[in-house]
């Protein structure tokens, strides 16, 4: 019996010899379990409306991501290179830069504090479980 590795590289044409040489002695029971396969991918597929939905879906989908990322190319690709506004004074620059972090750090301040509360609330729930 051949493996897979070798009936992958026999030819179109090995194949087709192969397959009508009557030499080669077949179970008697292929039959049936061939029938059996395709009886099962028969009815499988009398769904077609669940599959060719998510096909569809699946192909909408993908235009979509495809035109999002040709127009957010297009934006990236036609927008300045340099900087709109700049300082000219350091101090001013580290002030702003002062003030950024500053925001940043109240803003993550705040995340962590609802999350704690949403623990604490989490650990009365669970506390009779």
């Amino acid at each position: 019996m051949k493996t897979l590795e070798e009936i992958s590289r026999l030819s179109a044409e090995d194949l087709e010899r192969i397959s009508v040489d009557e030499s080669i002695p077949v179970p008697e029971e292929l039959s049936g379990r061939v029938q059996a396969a395709v009886g099962r991918r028969e009815t499988a597929s009398l769904q077609p409306a669940r599959s060719s939905a998510r096909k569809y879906g699946a192909s909408v989908f993908a235009v979509a991501a495809a035109i999002s990322l040709f127009a957010l190319g297009a934006v990236f690709l036609n927008r300045e290179r340099t900087p709109k506004d700049t300082f000219d004074d350091p101090y001013l620059a580290y002030a702003e830069v002062e003030k950024a972090f500053a925001k940043i750090t109240g803003t993550v301040s705040y995340g962590a504090s609802k999350i704690s509360e949403s623990e604490t609330t989490l650990d009365k729930l669970n506390y009779w479980k």
